[in-house]
């Protein structure tokens, strides 16, 4: 995943997103925290598309006063698989947050998004991997996409679910 150094902020943020809905798709519709999920991974699209969504916005999804957020979900979920489906999610969610704060200009962030960084999407693409639901091949047909989309000069936009699929 070293290539993401070389991408947009933008890029980057579509990078986590496209990786977190490939795992996202083991929760089913009818689990608890399926709806917050879809949610945050919808708003962080939006945010991508330049639609009118904070950073301290998102960041509900993650950290939230009613303890029903990504976070909860994910240290909540006792089967492996989905375990990692829901880091995924928090990790790109994360740190689609924290390119908004950069965007935002914001100094004092959250003590939880004092650690996000490029790293964040090193480690998401690693636990991908770790998780069989990804391989390597898969990274490199999203590095591919990416670059396609980035090259052309307009906002990257959130792939179909059958795209998805297919990377």
């Amino acid at each position: 995943m070293n290539f993401i150094h070389y991408l947009t902020a933008e890029s980057k943020v579509a990078t986590g997103l496209i990786i977190a809905e490939k795992l996202f798709h083991t929760i089913e519709f009818n689990e608890p925290g399926y709806q917050t999920g879809k949610e945050a991974l919808d708003d962080c699209w939006k945010w991508l598309a330049g639609e009118n969504v904070t950073g301290d916005y998102l960041y509900n999804y993650i950290d939230s006063g009613d303890y029903i957020d990504i976070t909860e979900f994910a240290n909540d979920e006792e089967n492996r698989l989905k375990q990692h489906a829901w880091y995924a999610v928090l990790d790109a969610v994360s740190y689609t947050i924290y390119q908004a704060y950069e965007k935002e200009n914001v100094k004092i962030v959250p003590q939880a998004m004092e650690s996000i960084d490029d790293d964040t999407l090193k480690t998401l693409g690693e636990n991908a991997i770790e998780s069989g639901l990804f391989n390597l091949e898969s990274i490199n047909n999203i590095k591919t996409y990416i670059l396609e989309n980035d090259s052309s000069g307009s906002k990257l936009k959130r792939p179909t679910s059958l795209i998805v699929k297919l990377l």
